[in-house]
């Protein structure tokens, strides 16, 4: 029988990437896949409809929306984020369903190990994920690929941002006492491997992170630390102990684009970069 998960992923002309992405999901036996397409004008829609996908094409709602519309679609038990340029193993939905379930969890994300090409990029990237997204029995933060309780997700009537939509999602869920953590599958990433490229991503996390501490200001001091002390310092260096001596130079260059991003987002109401805001009680 297949499991009974529907896994949805979000597209924008990833016609490079969407076939392998669903030949690696097909492998892992889900009853759904949905596709919601944000107005490709490749042929991602059409390889997605090709091997079987359920295509919704409801235009350029933005990352979070479209994510909304997705679950808010499906009628399975539970459903799985996947990005068009994650590669998950053939157990991985099985071994994430089961711990999951054993652990009583409403979300659970993967962890994450980059597809490395030998470039500076993708080894900065790789070394990053082995830092931030390891298994730990409770979080109160879950990115992609991860897997939820449907009825979960459902149940928040709020609508999601398009940046940072899972931070987003995350303290939604830890507001209402939902169980969250990191499982011990691993899913690989085709990572930006361009100067440019990341450069835009990181940008667009400070202005993420701006944004979500303009909603919910008593996260300010934890976000500014993640930004000026985790990303350099604690995921920077420690990847050196490995051999890893190129990682704080890719952990600095991360940090000072997600702070210039932070600055660049503007709005009066948000609060400035500051570590004097206190904690959260």
């Amino acid at each position: 029988m297949p499991l009974p998960v529907s896994v949805q992923i979000c597209t924008l002309n990833e016609e490079l990437n969407i076939g392998p992405c669903l030949e690696a999901v097909l492998a892992n036996d889900p009853a759904e896949m949905i596709v919601i397409d944000g107005g490709s004008t490749d042929r991602t829609v059409e390889i997605a409809q090709s091997m079987g996908a359920i295509v919704l094409q409801p235009g350029r709602l933005g990352l979070g929306p479209s994510r909304r519309l997705g679950y808010l679609t499906t009628t399975r038990t539970y459903t799985a984020f996947v990005d068009a340029d994650d590669r998950l193993p053939s157990a991985w939905l099985s071994t994430m369903l089961s711990e999951l379930e054993s652990g009583q969890y409403s979300a659970l994300q993967s962890s994450l190990r980059a597809v490395v090409n030998g470039s500076f990029w993708s080894r900065g990237w790789d070394q990053y994920f082995r830092e931030s997204v390891r298994p730990v029995a409770d979080t109160n933060i879950v990115g992609r690929p991860a897997l939820f309780v449907t009825s979960a997700l459902q149940s928040d009537s709020a609508e999601l941002t398009s940046l940072d939509e899972d931070t987003h999602l995350s303290r939604r869920f830890e507001l209402a006492g939902l169980r969250q953590g990191i499982g011990t599958a691993v899913a690989h990433r085709i990572c930006e491997d361009t100067w440019s490229e990341n450069a835009r991503k990181w940008k667009s996390y400070g202005r993420g992170y701006r944004g979500f501490v303009a909603e919910h200001p008593e996260r300010h001091r934890a976000i500014v630390k993640h930004m000026v002390y985790t990303i350099p310092f604690a995921r920077g260096w420690r990847p050196v102990l490995r051999g890893a001596y190129w990682q704080p130079a890719f952990a600095a260059l991360m940090s000072a684009n997600v702070i210039y991003g932070w600055f660049r987002a503007g709005g009066s109401e948000t609060p400035k970069l500051s570590m004097s805001t206190p904690p959260e009680s």
